[in-house]
């Protein structure tokens, strides 16, 4: 268990990198064995109005597709310059995973780079499996695993899509918060579904000295762990 590991890590990205590839731990070992792209820049969804409009960052981007192409292409340049674990988790908008060309342009810009599909997770909100246009959000899941994308589901602030054999298939990890596992019955059952299925659980928030426990649940990994009081 090596706290110490994460903030070497986080502590050396690049300034001028407008990412931070922050690491996914083995609760076991204390290696970091995957990678999370945080980013400050993120689609907008809404309209800007008044004075905030005049400062808001241009952007010649026409469609969430293409904004999330370039997110990507951004995110594995770096990744091939300053790390070598892989896969590298990537957020995905709702909005860029209901675009019909998000698959393909994400294929595209990632062939101009030296990553391949296999090495990026695009991760998706749990909600958006749980809306009316779940149907479709399923699409483009499946779109994305056709060009060899990893794809995973962010399940930290709810966790109500509905984990059936053929959605967990599409699935490659889960991310859940580690300080909401104890009290809730239905996210432990659903951790359990995904680990049999094969899935990688990834608890946020986790404390080290309760990682026996969360191996216990089926939990191996932890991001943005806590050292022990």
């Amino acid at each position: 268990m090596r706290p110490t590991q994460y903030q070497q890590f986080d502590a050396a990205q690049s300034a001028s990198s407008r990412n931070r590839l922050l690491p996914v731990m083995h609760l076991e070992t204390g290696e970091a064995v995957l990678l999370f792209a945080e980013t400050e820049k993120r689609f907008e969804e809404r309209a800007v109005f008044g004075p905030a409009a005049l400062t808001a960052e241009c952007s010649e981007v026409a469609t969430p597709a293409q904004w999330m192409a370039e997110h990507v292409e951004a995110v594995a340049n770096d990744a091939h310059n300053r790390t070598t674990e892989r896969p590298v988790i990537v957020e995905l908008p709702l909005v860029a995973l209901m675009h019909p060309d998000t698959a393909v342009a994400c294929d595209a810009a990632i062939a101009r780079t030296r990553l391949c599909p296999q090495e990026i997770c695009l991760e998706v909100q749990d909600a958006a499996l749980a809306l009316p246009a779940a149907r479709n959000a399923k699409d483009g899941i499946e779109a994305l695993r056709r060009c060899g994308f990893r794809v995973s589901i962010n399940a930290t602030r709810s966790w109500q899509a509905p984990m059936d054999h053929c959605l967990r298939l599409l699935l490659d990890s889960l991310r859940v918060d580690a300080r909401k596992i104890e009290e809730n019955v239905d996210l432990q059952d659903r951790i359990d579904a995904a680990a049999n299925a094969g899935m990688l659980v990834i608890a946020e928030n986790a404390n080290w000295r309760d990682s026996y426990y969360l191996n216990e649940l089926g939990v191996e990994y932890g991001f943005r762990m806590r050292a022990d009081a």
